[in-house]
């Protein structure tokens, strides 16, 4: 725990020397009384102050997908631990983000909104945070910091030309070992229940009937999969560009309901729910580590 005095505490101090001094050169009880009220003001402010940011606890987590060089934004929990007495006008710094929380009441936690952004993909921690407050009177500056082992995984920038863009343009791939499937249904042949698929398969008019979700299957609809491989981009481009652009063509893939078959160090992921995408993109994130 550290403390910083303030403009306001500096003085209260100086002036509590100088009423000391007096006191001693002039010998007047009256004098006295006020230097031991100073006194007495200043040790309640230490203690109070010193309680007033302990035993707090913390949790920091993302609300969102986070990529590498975009604000990603985060969810910050405070918990007041303390049984009787709030926790007042607390600034916290976690990385090099700060935010200012006015009261938590006592037994009880808040939660901010964090914008946090990292320079590149693979593993972070979040190891500490430092509290601090000038409760109650400003004379000091209480420091605190609190050790927190969060882990966070942060995936690969998003670049900016997709595959799925190029083979549309293109007609045709021009990845080797790449596939593109057209299949040509006409009409609907079954209504099951919904199971992951692509939103634009779901069949709503039967969940305002029920309240339950259906998913629609034809034998006539247009449909396109594609199977990537990462080395064939490896391949083509430097390690980081084939990342940018393998993390774009998924996004996008899952974005548009596009069935992708991403194939990278020899495993194979179906992009066809949030669980399939996440998991290439977390391989894609330690790649090369």
């Amino acid at each position: 725990m550290g403390i910083k005095f303030t403009r306001a505490g500096l003085i209260y101090i100086l002036l509590t020397i100088f009423m000391g001094f007096s006191a001693i050169n002039t010998n007047n009880n009256l004098v006295f009384l006020v230097v031991s009220f100073m006194l007495a003001i200043m040790g309640i402010s230490g203690f109070l102050g010193k309680g007033n940011i302990e035993k707090l606890k913390f949790r920091v987590y993302p609300s969102e997908d986070i990529h590498a060089k975009r604000d990603a934004k985060f969810t910050l929990e405070v918990i007041n631990e303390k049984r009787f007495f709030p926790a007042i006008l607390l600034k916290l710094k976690i990385l090099d983000n700060e935010t200012d929380i006015l009261m938590i009441h006592s037994s009880s936690s808040v939660k901010k909104d964090l914008i946090l952004r990292f320079s590149k993909r693979g593993r972070f921690s979040i190891d500490n945070i430092v509290v601090s407050s000038p409760f109650p009177f400003n004379f000091f500056i209480r420091f605190k910091t609190y050790r927190l082992k969060e882990e966070i995984i942060v995936f690969p920038e998003i670049g900016e030309q997709s595959l799925l863009n190029k083979i549309s343009q293109e007609g045709s791939s021009t990845i080797s070992n790449n596939e593109k499937i057209t299949l040509k249904f006409e009409e609907l042949s079954n209504i099951r229940s919904y199971s992951n698929d692509p939103a634009k398969r779901i069949f709503w008019k039967q969940f305002a009937k029920t309240g339950e979700l259906y998913t629609k299957e034809y034998t006539g609809e247009d449909t396109i999969s594609f199977t990537i491989d990462f080395q064939d981009l490896l391949n083509l481009y430097p390690l980081e560009e084939a990342i940018k652009i393998a993390t774009k063509t998924i996004i996008d893939a899952s974005i548009r309901s596009i069935e992708l078959n991403f194939i990278i160090s020899d495993k194979k992921y179906r992009i066809r729910n949030l669980s399939e995408k996440r998991s290439a993109l977390k391989e894609l994130a330690f790649y090369g580590d």
